[in-house]
């Protein structure tokens, strides 16, 4: 069990509590489901790529990020160099990175960003992974969970 500890910092009494920063955390990450699913479409765009393009699992995820996040804007830097997320942001609109990426660049992120959540998620899934950067914190989903797939013949 952790204890909050008040300090001193600049004069002012700052309130260290990591178990309420805990449930913060988990909050943000709950709310990824949300960015998940409204972009259902683009998953299901680039689910049909991997599969055009003959992509193993092990090797490409999916990758859902908010540009106006520290490490989405990170991803999307190195993903996208160059892209104009201005123009989005001129439309009114939040600008998200979405796109496959390496499985093995992005767990060595998550690896640093968050070791014992995303990274081990991620390191334990099976199949296509979604990764939702947003919120603060990243998430890890499969790329068949709450998605409709059409109907066989």
């Amino acid at each position: 069990m952790t204890e909050a500890v008040v300090r001193e910092v600049d004069g002012q009494l700052v309130l260290d509590d990591p178990d309420a920063l805990a449930m913060i955390k988990a909050v943000e990450k709950f709310n990824c489901i949300h960015t998940f699913t409204l972009n259902k479409d683009r998953i299901e765009h680039f689910k049909g790529r991997v599969v055009a393009l003959n992509l193993t699992l092990d090797s490409i995820l999916i990758l859902v990020a908010n540009v106006d996040t520290d490490l989405g804007q990170l991803l999307a830097d190195r993903l996208m160099p160059g892209f104009n997320w201005e123009a989005i942001r001129d439309q009114g609109q939040v600008p998200f990175a979405r796109g496959m990426a390496g499985r093995d660049a992005i767990q060595e992120v998550l690896n640093h960003f968050d070791p014992e959540g995303a990274a081990v998620k991620l390191r334990d899934m099976p199949g296509l992974a979604v990764v939702v950067v947003d919120h603060g914190v990243a998430e890890v989903f499969s790329a068949d969970e709450g998605v409709s797939r059409p109907e066989g013949p």
